[in-house]
């Protein structure tokens, strides 16, 4: 006899690749403007209508060898990927809290995380709608922790968490815009999109004042770890020497700074420190400026970085 937790991790399972599917038709047909109940699913390409068994979650895919069964065309890779990475999350909040509120809560913050960042790196557009719920089920969730302590053990507990959400809302609001309009003047343009800022705000609803600087920051580490292989790339390629070398000064200074901090004189540390902001300033700039060059644009995609930090977060914190 199979045991019961089993059998639910197994529908678990399956309800997640289901609602994976359905994600996928609101990020295609959020980003077209069409309605996500009608016209029912159709190939994108030859917009031959689908039967069911084009649309089983997965194993579709598989099964047609990733190519429509009617044109051939090959079918986007999004949509296995998507319903996978659902399923994922599905079983992950289910394993980390259980059959609970927070754990319905974490599986909708999950979805809207996932939802906004396809939509971004696919088209390089937050939809305001998505950031709004987000928001809205940040605060209905520290609603009920306020309401009902003995079911939901909220992360900003240890004060009013309507006020520490409302607050995390502002502060991840204006940090976003302050480090958006900065880039006026670096390199004349924005740093960020404004959808950016309407995601930190949106989370700043979930996490609170206390973390979304954490958060904040975390996704720009992770930021620069992805972009930084590829902006040294782009360096090369176009041979701007003089940017290598200064972003190699400034490996190589924040690295005496940190090994030898204790031995250093404090007037050294601090022309040390002074240099290496000075340096950094203009590294930023640079990025601005290649960004602009090689995309033709003045987005910096930040909100797939700023959305892994907040899956982390979910899981380290809620």
């Amino acid at each position: 006899m199979i045991p019961p937790d089993t059998l639910f991790l197994g529908f678990l399972i399956i309800i997640g690749l289901c609602f994976g599917s359905f994600y996928n038709v609101v990020i295609l047909r959020g980003l077209s403007g069409e309605s996500i109940a009608f016209p029912g699913s159709k190939c994108p390409k030859c917009n031959t209508p689908l039967k069911w068994r084009h649309n089983i979650p997965l194993l579709s895919y598989i099964l047609l060898g990733g190519k429509c069964s009617y044109c051939k065309c090959k079918i986007s890779i999004q949509y296995p990927i998507v319903e996978f990475f659902t399923m994922v999350l599905f079983v992950c909040a289910y394993l980390k809290w259980g059959f609970t509120i927070k754990a319905l809560f974490a599986v909708i913050y999950f979805s809207l995380f996932l939802i906004t960042s396809v939509t971004d790196i696919l088209e390089r557009v937050i939809l305001t709608k998505h950031a709004y719920i987000l928001a809205g089920a940040g605060l209905f969730y520290s609603i009920s922790a306020l309401y009902y302590p003995s079911l939901i053990n909220n992360l900003n507990s240890d004060g009013n968490p309507i006020f520490i959400s409302i607050s995390g809302i502002i502060i991840g609001v204006l940090v976003m815009e302050i480090l958006a309009r900065s880039g006026y003047l670096i390199a004349g343009r924005r740093a960020f999109g404004e959808g950016d800022s309407y995601i930190a705000g949106a989370l700043g609803a979930i996490f609170g004042w206390k973390y979304i600087l954490l958060v904040l920051g975390s996704g720009f580490i992770i930021q620069f770890l992805f972009a930084l292989p590829l902006f040294v790339h782009n360096l090369y390629k176009q041979k701007e020497n003089t940017a290598i070398i200064e972003f190699a000064l400034f490996l190589v200074l924040a690295w005496i700074l940190k090994a030898y901090s204790s031995s250093l004189g404090l007037i050294i540390y601090i022309c040390g420190l002074i240099l290496l902001v000075f340096i950094a300033a203009i590294l930023i700039r640079n990025i601005i400026r290649n960004i602009n060059k090689t995309s033709g644009g003045t987005y910096l995609p930040y909100v797939p970085a700023l959305i892994a930090a907040s899956f982390a977060g979910i899981f380290l914190w809620f």
